[in-house]
């Protein structure tokens, strides 16, 4: 399915990013593994080569630093020539928290993470993909981007408007041979998930109608399906892989 194309993944340390990295390599695709964690892509790129399929790059970098992203897209344009798939998948949680209990330094920090740096790297690949007039952009947002949690008010502010972002840049290179989507994901078995108190856990769970959480394999099979030319003609969209739950 992807057989020469190069795939930049973020957050491909763990989780759902691991799970797009694998999924796409198994395809044949040529991947970029980004993380802030070197140690973590090492292993997952332990991973990919077993699987003996594609080519693989190690990049260590803060998505959220300009210049960091930038030093990352000439690497692989030195490497690979080319960026055919951009997956903005790196997030942080922040603090489980009611409003109140915000504090103003960690709101600028998710802000920061989890959609400063989908707008940085879409920025960075953008001009490259529309001289080619080619691109798939696959940004990953969460059901909290539409249905809101109230304890963790700046994740889902900020995963709002990683699908608003999708949409808008969209729109403007919809004639270009560029597709952008994003993924709204549910609640999923990822070590950030985890991370919350198991009443919170069982909470998410029961609002679930498949009555269980999701696999990161399940939302990277939707990755894939919008990185593959099966998708031409869907673009702006924001795609639910949320086990039934809607906004409420």
């Amino acid at each position: 399915m992807f057989t020469d194309k190069t795939a930049i993944v973020t957050g491909a340390g763990s989780g759902i990013g691991r799970a797009i990295a694998q999924a796409m390599a198994k395809r044949n695709a040529h991947i970029i593994l980004v993380d802030i964690n070197r140690a973590s892509i090492e292993k997952v790129s332990k991973e990919i080569e077993s699987l003996g399929k594609g080519q693989f790059l190690l990049q260590k970098a803060d998505v959220s630093n300009g210049k960091e992203v930038q030093e990352v897209v000439e690497q692989v344009l030195s490497r690979f020539g080319k960026i055919d798939i951009l997956v903005n998948n790196a997030a942080i949680d922040g603090p489980t928290v009611p409003f109140p209990q915000i504090r103003e330094e960690d709101w600028d920090e998710v802000m920061k993470v989890d959609l400063k740096s989908v707008f940085i790297f879409c920025k960075s690949v953008i001009g490259h993909m529309m001289e080619r007039r080619y691109g798939k952009i696959i940004n990953i947002s969460s059901i909290a981007g539409k249905a809101g949690n109230p304890n963790l008010v700046p994740y889902s502010v900020a995963k709002a408007g990683v699908i608003n972002l999708s949409r808008t840049l969209a729109l403007g290179v919809a004639t270009m041979g560029i597709n952008v989507n994003s993924v709204c994901a549910g609640t999923t078995l990822t070590p950030m998930l985890m991370r919350l108190p198991d009443d919170q856990v069982e909470d998410l769970k029961k609002r679930i109608p498949m009555g269980r959480l999701a696999r990161p394999e399940e939302t990277a099979a939707v990755v894939c399906f919008l990185a593959s030319e099966e998708a031409s003609f869907i673009t702006g969209q924001c795609i639910n892989a949320t086990g039934g739950r809607g906004y409420e």
